[in-house]
């Protein structure tokens, strides 16, 4: 028994260290801030956000988070640069130089969908802010710069679809981005309203897949995509 409290005693202890350790690393403390501020404004709204509900999350004081982040404006602000940040520096990681320019567009429509997918939080923390009329948003300079990249990006796969005349009608990079974008949302920001009134489960792996193939096809069919030699569906 004498052994058993010591492990227990030597695990609290070392619970404790790494908790202090924690508190002592400025960077995971602000992201600690940052994880549990997300949650909060992303159910409650700015309004119904309080520091009280962050600092009760994050087991940090309030003096903390106002030292960090000065407001719980700023801390909005910062919360949403951090999770445009999180999708835009994912997204880099999307091959979009496929020597097949409509592979290029799969492979970003197979990620997009997916990370709206997984990440419920994001879309409704994006709705929130769409409620306030981007208020806070307007106060980033960050955000902006943040999408300039796969605009870039994707105008490259567009010109390389001309080129190869696969592409047949002239569309904008910021229309592709906004279509496939809005598609994506949807199938999260809607799936509980949409799923009760016509009784369709929208989360299936069958269902996600037939999803994603139908989002590619609109894509492809605004830019009047030859198809031939290419395969739409996804495994």
């Amino acid at each position: 028994m004498a052994e058993s409290g010591g492990k227990s005693a030597k695990s609290q202890a070392t619970q404790k260290y790494q908790r202090q350790q924690r508190s002592n690393d400025p960077d995971q403390t602000r992201a600690d801030i940052l994880e549990a501020a997300e949650d909060q404004f992303a159910r409650r709204g700015f309004a119904g956000t309080t520091i009280d509900s962050i600092a009760q999350k994050t087991r940090r004081s309030k003096r903390m988070i106002y030292y960090y982040f000065n407001s719980k404006a700023k801390l909005y602000v910062a919360v949403l640069e951090n999770a445009y940040a999180r999708i835009r520096v994912a997204e880099a990681k999307v091959n979009l130089g496929e020597d097949d320019p409509r592979q290029s567009l799969k492979n970003l429509v197979d990620f997009c969908f997916d990370f709206h997918f997984d990440h419920p939080t994001y879309v409704k923390l994006i709705v929130s802010e769409n409620l306030n009329e981007a208020k806070y948003l307007t106060a980033s300079s960050l955000v902006g710069e943040l999408h300039r990249p796969i605009l870039q990006r994707i105008d490259q796969c567009l010109r390389l679809g001309y080129q190869k005349e696969l592409f047949h009608q002239v569309v904008t990079p910021m229309e592709i981005h906004m279509t496939l974008s809005g598609l994506c949302f949807f199938n999260v920001s809607n799936r509980a309203t949409f799923s009760a009134i016509f009784d369709v489960d929208m989360t299936s792996a069958a269902a996600r897949r037939a999803r994603k193939q139908q989002i590619l096809l609109t894509i492809l069919g605004r830019l009047n995509t030859t198809m031939q030699g290419f395969v739409s569906d996804f495994s």
